[in-house]
């Protein structure tokens, strides 16, 4: 087991070009991180999920579901955009307004939660349908919002750059 300052790395395992990792560190109290890194479309380490304490077996077995089940990757997927979605600041779409064309792509990949470089095999609509459920008029959210978040798609999903 590697110990950092922080955590403790309990196990690492890596099925094809995913990596996982379970961690604990005090701040979690009994319960175990896992984390994923697909070494194809991200940079770093991302948090998937919790366990309440550190049992190798059922962890393994969420691991091959994950790997195994694309409607299980895609759920936690939306799970963690809305997560996503939740810590945006209050007043990212003005933000986002008062910028230039050339500023705006990375905003919109801030605000739709990309990479840096966008893979072609992403599904933006989903993401821009569970924006439309929280930031829509209808659903307290304004006319500005959802023309940024179209704008966003748009541009994001035309694979054009503004620069």
């Amino acid at each position: 087991m590697t110990q950092h300052a922080f955590y403790e790395i309990l196990t690492q395992v890596q099925i094809d070009h995913y990596l996982f990792q379970v961690t604990w560190s005090v701040a979690s109290g009994e319960s175990c991180i896992l984390w994923i890194c697909d070494e194809t479309s991200m940079q770093g380490f991302e948090a998937l999920g919790r366990f309440s304490h550190f049992d190798k077996r059922d962890i393994l077995e969420f691991i091959v579901r994950y790997v195994s089940n694309p409607s299980l990757q895609e759920e936690i997927s939306k799970r963690r955009f809305e997560h996503h979605l939740e810590h945006l600041p209050t007043t990212v779409f003005e933000e986002i307004d008062r910028m230039d064309f050339r500023q705006k792509e990375e905003a919109f990949r801030n605000l739709f939660n990309l990479d840096s470089v966008i893979d072609k095999a992403v599904d933006l609509g989903w993401k821009r349908r569970i924006m439309a459920k929280k930031f829509h008029p209808d659903s307290g959210g304004s006319h500005k919002s959802m023309t940024i978040i179209n704008e966003g798609y748009d541009l994001l999903s035309s694979g054009k750059k503004t620069s």
